[in-house]
Order: C-alpha cells, then sequence, then structure tokens
C-alpha cells in the first residue's frame, strides 16, 4: 500500500477551520472541520491527526457535542498511519455516541492510474467497514459524470454540493431548465442511494430560500454561521 501520498515529514503552514451545518429549521445538526492552507493538495499527515485529535478532545469535553464532519483529501487516505487514526477516533467516538463523518474531496487526478484507483476503493471500504463513520461525497456537482467518481456513490451517505447559486438565478430569470433538471437530478440519487444532501456554500438570505425549494436536509454557509478558526 502506498503511503507516501502525505509526508509526516512534509511541512505545510495551516489552519483549522470549523463551519456549522444546520437542518431545515436553521436547527445546528453539526460542524464540519476542514484544514486552510495555500496547498491543500500537500498538506501533511501531522496537519490531519491534529485535526483528529481535536475532535476527540471537543467531543470529550463536550458530551452534547453534534454531528462531526471532517474535510480530507481522498489521497490522504492512503496513508497507513493515519487510515489507523481515523479508525481509532472514530472508534472513541462511536462509544460516546458522538456521530462521525469524513468528508471526502475526490479529485481523480489524485489518482494517476487502475492501480491507485483500485487501492483506494479498498480502503475506502476499510473503513466502512472497521467502525461506524459514514461518509460524505465532497463537491458535487449536476455535471459531474459517472466517468467523474471513483466509485458508485451508494458507499457514500451525505452528498455535499456547492450550492449553484449565481446559476440558479440565471436560470430562472432566463426561464431555462436548470432548476427542474437539479431537482430531478436530486431526487433521482436520493431513490437511488438513499443519500442526504447537504447545500453548501450557502452565503445569503434569498439563497437560503432558494436552497429549501430543493430536496436539500442540511446546509452549511456564511449566511447561517460563518467559519472560524479553531
Amino acid at each position: 500500500m502506498n503511503s507516501e501520498k502525505i509526508s509526516p515529514a512534509h511541512s505545510v503552514d495551516f489552519n483549522l477551520v470549523r463551519q456549522a451545518i444546520v437542518d431545515r429549521n436553521h436547527i445546528l445538526w453539526g460542524n464540519e472541520i476542514s484544514l486552510a492552507s495555500k496547498d491543500t493538495h500537500a498538506l501533511p499527515q501531522s496537519a490531519y491527526s491534529e485535526a483528529l485529535q481535536r475532535i476527540a478532545r471537543r467531543n470529550a469535553l463536550n458530551p452534547t457535542v453534534s454531528h462531526t464532519f471532517l474535510r480530507i483529501n481522498q489521497a490522504a487516505l492512503m496513508n497507513e498511519d493515519l487510515h489507523k487514526h481515523i479508525i481509532q477516533t472514530a472508534q472513541s467516538l462511536e462509544k460516546h455516541r458522538h456521530p462521525f463523518t469524513l468528508s471526502i474531496n475526490n479529485p481523480l487526478d489524485a489518482l494517476p492510474g487502475p492501480v491507485e484507483r483500485r487501492a483506494m476503493v479498498r480502503q475506502l471500504y476499510k473503513l466502512k467497514d472497521q467502525c461506524s463513520l459514514t461518509l460524505a461525497y465532497h463537491n458535487y456537482r449536476l455535471d459531474t459524470k459517472p466517468a467523474d467518481l471513483l466509485i458508485d456513490l451508494k458507499l457514500y451517505d451525505y452528498i455535499k454540493m456547492p450550492f449553484p447559486d449565481s446559476a440558479l438565478r440565471l436560470s430562472l430569470n432566463t426561464r431555462s431548465d436548470l432548476f427542474d433538471r437539479l431537482y430531478d437530478r436530486m431526487l433521482e440519487l436520493i431513490s437511488a442511494t438513499r443519500v442526504c444532501f447537504i447545500a453548501d456554500t450557502v452565503e445569503f438570505a434569498d439563497s437560503a430560500v432558494l436552497a429549501k425549494n430543493l430536496p436539500f436536509e442540511y446546509f452549511q454557509g456564511g449566511y447561517y454561521s460563518p467559519a472560524d478558526r479553531l
């Protein structure tokens, strides 16, 4: 198994960032932890390990903490030490009935060939088999095609979609069918995979109204809560 996708010795400046996720009634449902850096594709194992440690401490100190997401680059999962740390964190949270989700960035260009892609699929299934964590497909778009996917979306529990605010506004103003196509595609995926959709990057009040007219279960963005550094 290739464990050099991220290097423990590689030094990169980063910040841990937290943003709230709310339900359809705008009640806090969870938080997503992400790592902000100028080069997010070169984040070291130590960065993700620090995030996992922070998540574990926060949940131990706050027994009422809500659902926790950790955004992670897909290639980072190839590191066996990090893989074990994720499982240990998920198992620790499970004991306290704290749900834990990996929100996975899925650029296929990070996996250069079929050997690497098969190895990544095995890693994803190992995560699902060895602990109770859930998976979110991060950055799904209406134009995402089956060929863009590493694996069928049935493996995922959530789909995070950047809210196509300007495109939808233009669609409604020009009476194009984008809104209807997006609605139908979401319903199709919900029926086929039983996933829940999360609207990401919702920044304005009228955008929030528009998002609620689509079958999103949860919402995230500056309109609901600005991101804050940990």
